[in-house]
């Protein structure tokens, strides 16, 4: 008797980088669907970024790469408050410079990484972080991914070194350089429960029909009325023997039933008005019956 041996392939670590380690407290929470989130709306980043950087610095950006990390310690970075926690931004000294160079319209061929590692930061560097910080952070953090708009403040009282996880934004048209924003567990405790309830962010954005527009739309509905003007009680031999051109004597009654489908509900007088036949003053067949 044979039997199929199955196979067992090794990889390397470091040719799977889209792999992720998880920590024992995180077992049970979907924390590897968080990249999903922002990937998922990859395209909406991609044309905030390009559009903020357009109308600021003309420059024409893309969004190139997206990458993530869980559990990154990081001591210096632009703190900011929201109604949920902390996040926080950071960014490469040589993308910043590249920025500047273009909000100033300088030429970037002088720019060196190494040179400027141990160059003092200006004033001005830090005045376009802070700038930059808060701009990018509102747009990427924006509705369409928490599903509610984050009120994004700067934090100078807080201390935040380890983050749950950091997002590392690559970008077509700048050579060197990224930038960083961080989420603390607030954060991603709240993007795990948009994936956990996706059905009451949906109902939350349909309409409730409320008792006064249901009446509204029952009063709008159309209906079909149909008057009888006159019958006439023939045998089936009667109908067959009719020939074009004949008169059959009918006789006209004071008032005429008026019906929905086979229901009647009123009667009506016909009256006459420039050639045309309508139907006035109408009664109830209810009426009509207590009159009797």
């Amino acid at each position: 008797m044979q039997t199929k041996r199955s196979k067992i392939r090794i990889h390397q670590g470091s040719n799977l980088s889209g792999i992720m380690k998880l920590e024992v407290n995180k077992l049970g929470r979907p924390y590897h669907k968080v990249p999903k989130v922002f990937n998922d709306h990859f395209d909406i980043l991609d044309a905030k970024i390009s559009i903020y950087f357009l109308k600021k610095y003309r420059v024409n950006v893309a969004l190139q790469d997206l990458t993530f990390q869980m559990d990154h310690v990081q001591k210096y970075a632009q703190l900011f408050s929201t109604q949920f926690g902390n996040v926080a931004f950071d960014i490469d000294r040589t993308l910043l410079l590249n920025i500047l160079n273009d909000y100033y319209g300088l030429s970037k061929e002088h720019i060196q990484p190494d040179e400027n590692k141990d160059t003092p930061v200006t004033k001005t560097e830090e005045r376009l972080k802070a700038k930059l910080g808060s701009e990018l952070t509102s747009r990427v953090l924006c509705q369409e991914i928490f599903k509610e708009e984050l009120e994004i403040k700067p934090d100078y009282s807080s201390v935040v070194n380890h983050w749950s996880y950091r997002l590392t934004f690559s970008l077509e048209g700048y050579d060197g350089g990224n930038f960083y924003l961080f989420l603390d567990g607030y954060h991603v405790d709240k993007l795990l429960a948009a994936l956990r309830h996706p059905a009451e962010d949906e109902l939350r954005n349909t309409d409730v029909v409320s008792p006064q527009p249901l009446d509204t739309m029952i009063g709008a509905l159309p209906i079909k009325l149909t008057g009888r003007l006159a019958s006439l009680n023939m045998t089936v031999a009667q109908l067959m023997q009719l020939q074009p051109g004949e008169v059959l004597p009918i006789s006209m009654p004071d008032r005429c039933p008026l019906l929905i489908g086979q229901q009647q509900l009123f009667t009506a007088v016909i009256a006459e008005e420039r050639g045309k036949l309508f139907f006035s003053e109408f009664n109830d067949k209810t009426n009509e019956m207590n009159h009797d």
